[in-house]
């Protein structure tokens, strides 16, 4: 099934917004005072993931590698969907199918190799590592899915 280049960016923001939440949920749960995480959730996405790694290595008995890969990914996906979120969508064809492009133009975050645009086969590429990162968040972590 083909599917059209907005209806995949929007696929890659809704899993950014579900790992957030999942990185949101893994704080209360392993954090011991409410108040803290609860103020904690307020701070930036990087800081909850720094917060988050080491919430886990104190206070969990996942393996030290996982824990660090799965951070380390997240931060990844922090720094994409900021491109993806803060850069033009553009399209050679406006009312219709064309070249549809991110320019990354307005936002390169500093450390990261960003190419000057980001085509539909790269955002498929996100949406898929996503989807993998959501699965093994929640294998990891099985209570930051609850609701």
């Amino acid at each position: 099934m083909t599917v059209d280049f907005p209806t995949l960016i929007g696929r890659f923001i809704h899993h950014c917004g579900a790992l957030e939440f999942f990185t949101n949920n893994s704080i209360r749960d392993f954090a011991t005072d409410p108040l803290l995480s609860t103020h904690a959730i307020k701070s930036s996405l990087c800081k909850r993931i720094v917060l988050l790694r080491q919430l886990l290595h104190d206070r969990s008995h996942i393996n030290k590698d996982d824990i660090d890969s799965l951070c380390d990914e997240l931060d990844e996906i922090r720094k994409q969907r900021n491109i993806v979120a803060h850069n033009p969508f553009v399209s050679t064809k406006p009312n219709g199918t064309g070249t549809e492009e991110i320019l990354v133009l307005r936002y390169k975050p500093a450390g990261v190799d960003v190419p000057d645009k980001l085509t539909k086969k790269d955002v498929t590429k996100l949406v898929e590592q996503t989807k993998q990162l959501m699965i093994r968040f929640a294998e990891l972590i099985p209570g930051a899915t609850k609701t």
